[in-house]
């Protein structure tokens, strides 16, 4: 088996990327004169950031590298990147705050299930709804940011309490935070469930503090 160090650097690339993301968000609505540049930096970034989400997978299974420390970078690192775009979509007024509630509380949740599992000896690593979840953030973030783009190119601010636009717009808008939070709810069911058949017989007892 390979070293797995390429494929978890790519992973890890994505905790850098994420902040420079949101700098990026800052500078383009606060710096008069940088709207354009920062418009295309921040596109950079985020196909960056969804090109290292495919390359990593890829290359840890082409090179028989798949290990259990990855499995649980790559969803985290996942979690990061998302949630990072989420909260500049927010303060953009184009991502509202129940959305940004339901990712939360689905990737913390998550987050914890991965954790007791691994304690028990099982490495979760991504779930078919799971997968297909990301895809759907990373779908509904693009979209977001396509509109946030076209209103700060045509001289509107970045930051506005709620992003006024097209009915065509609101409505698709719409769809995708609604197909987008199911698949999240759902996905995180996916999880839960297969905690419920994985726990470990004192995991039921439970403990007071």
């Amino acid at each position: 088996m390979a070293r797995p160090g390429l494929a978890n650097a790519l992973t890890s690339s994505r905790f850098v990327l994420s902040p420079l993301f949101a700098f990026t968000f800052w500078l383009v609505a606060t710096v008069p004169g940088f709207q354009v540049a920062g418009i295309v930096v921040l596109w950079v970034i985020l196909g960056l950031i969804e090109l290292s989400d495919v390359l990593d997978g890829a290359v840890a299974r082409r090179h028989d590298a798949v290990s259990d420390i990855g499995k649980i970078l790559d969803p985290f690192a996942d979690v990061v990147s998302k949630v990072t775009y989420f909260v500049c979509l927010l303060v953009a007024g184009i991502v509202p705050f129940w959305f940004l509630l339901v990712v939360l509380y689905r990737e913390f949740g998550v987050i914890l299930i991965r954790m007791i599992l691994y304690r028990r000896g099982h490495a979760l690593g991504a779930r078919a709804a799971g997968k297909l979840k990301t895809w759907f953030y990373a779908l509904t973030a693009s979209v977001a940011l396509v509109f946030v783009s076209i209103d700060t190119l045509n001289g509107l601010p970045v930051f506005v309490v709620e992003r006024v636009g097209p009915t065509w717009r609101s409505v698709v808008m719409v769809v995708l935070l609604l197909v987008t939070a199911a698949l999240s709810i759902g996905s995180f069911l996916q999880y839960f469930t297969f905690f419920l058949k994985h726990r470990g017989p004192d995991d039921s007892s439970g403990e007071s503090s």
